[in-house]
Formats: C-alpha cells, sequence, structure tokens
C-alpha cells in the first residue's frame, strides 16, 4: 500500500483530513474508486469528491466530531467521532428515493488490528449501522447492517455489510 504521511496532530484522528488526502477502494465486484479531499473550507470544514459520484460530499470536524453530508446533499450528520469507546450510539438521518431513513450507528470495537487487502491496521474502530425506515409513521427495521472499520491515523479502510458487499482500502496518500 502507499501511503505518505508527514507526522502530524492530523494522525491521531480516524479521519485525516487535508487537501490532496486520497483513499482509494476497490469493492468486491472488482470495481473501484477514490475519494480525494479537493479543498478546505476554513480550518476544519473540506470538500471530497468520489470517482465514481463525481458529486461534491462536504465534512466538517467541530471538536472530536466530524459531519458530513454524505447521506443527502446539504443535510449534515454525525458520521463518527475521534473520541468514541464501546457501546457509544448515534444516529444518522436522512431521505432517500422519498422515503426517511434512519441509519443506528454502535462502535462495536476499539482498539483492535485488523488487516486488509494485505495491510495491517492498528488502532482500529469498528462501528455497525443498522437501517431502518420510517413508513407512514412507523419504524420498520430493514435487516440490513453495514461495518465501518476506521485505522487511526489513516481513515476508513473496509466496509462490509450483511449481504457480503465490501470495500476495502487498496491505497491512500496522506499529505
Amino acid at each position: 500500500m502507499e501511503t505518505t504521511m508527514e507526522t502530524t496532530v492530523e494522525t491521531a484522528t480516524f479521519y485525516p483530513l487535508a487537501v490532496g488526502n486520497s483513499w482509494t477502494y476497490q469493492m468486491s465486484n472488482g470495481d473501484g474508486f477514490t475519494n480525494q479531499v479537493t479543498a478546505a473550507n476554513g480550518t476544519n470544514a473540506f470538500t471530497m469528491v468520489n470517482s465514481i459520484l463525481n458529486i461534491d460530499q462536504h465534512i466538517r470536524k467541530e471538536g472530536e466530531l466530524y459531519l458530513a453530508d454524505n447521506f443527502e446533499a446539504g443535510n449534515f450528520q454525525p458520521l463518527l467521532r475521534d473520541d468514541v469507546k464501546i457501546g457509544d450510539t448515534w444516529e444518522i438521518r436522512y431521505k432517500a428515493n422519498g422515503f426517511e431513513n434512519i441509519l443506528v450507528m454502535v462502535v462495536k470495537e476499539t482498539g483492535a488490528s485488523k488487516e486488509v487487502a494485505g495491510t495491517l491496521y492498528d488502532d482500529v474502530m469498528m462501528i455497525e449501522g443498522e437501517s431502518k425506515m420510517l413508513m407512514n409513521g412507523n419504524l420498520i427495521a430493514l435487516n440490513f447492517f453495514t461495518q465501518y472499520f476506521y485505522a487511526r491515523g489513516i481513515g476508513l479502510i473496509l466496509t462490509t455489510s450483511s449481504v457480503g458487499d465490501s470495500m476495502a482500502l487498496v491505497s491512500c496518500q496522506l499529505c
């Protein structure tokens, strides 16, 4: 894995954000894509572009919390925190296809080691998201779970789902 990184305060975070940082992933179907930080909007707000979607996504850091509009443009929701502990929970609420969706996030692991695409990462946290939908005032569990693995100082290294999908980090460029 290609990784270039200067030692900075950002290496202590689970999501090191700086203009020029990029993460390249390979999905279980063989396709790949890159997320790249393309702009800084002040000191704690960033624009990122996904090479498949080719739309701006915005992320801002407020203390230990990362807020992002990844799920719905302009709707900033808590994505993750640097100061998590096992059992921490939060919700990501967004609209998709005309329906209200809720992703219930739970921190399942912290401080673990994880091998992804031949690279061993230390200080990995795993957050599991349970997808739910609000229909006619009723919250419906979809029995779909997504696991997000973040390595401190690197960012998102792996995403898996309860239906067998995966997205593995294969290279990154960190400034």
